[in-house]
């Protein structure tokens, strides 16, 4: 029995050490690309409250970013961590808005 009791011990101890609990992250690879005109990315971004400001490569990184830190927040407030991709607004192939959609969890 004690034998049962160490190597269970064992195991538990391995497991701990071993096991790395899932992380949650920026899935890139699930990203989508739209291409659209520079009347109808004005329009989204103003939706986002980017009003008047200037669309572009600065634009797209910046919303990211901003984006990132809001995921960032949320995990850290929940407690919980949040896997995410972006749709990436293009004009002739350049992105221009990241855009972080929701994404259902259950």
């Amino acid at each position: 029995m004690k034998k049962l009791g160490l190597f269970t011990m064992m195991l538990v101890l391995a497991a701990l050490f071993t096991v790395k609990p899932a992380e949650a992250a920026y899935l890139k690879e699930h990203d989508k690309y739209v291409e659209v005109t520079a009347k109808e990315a004005r329009k989204i971004a103003d939706l986002m409250g980017l009003k008047d400001v200037p669309l572009g490569e600065e634009t797209a990184k910046l919303s990211f970013e901003l984006q990132e830190k809001i995921i960032a927040e949320i995990e850290k407030i929940s407690g919980k961590e949040i896997d995410h991709y972006y749709i990436w607004l293009t004009i002739n192939g350049e992105p221009v808005l990241g855009i972080d959609p929701p994404m259902a969890t259950f």
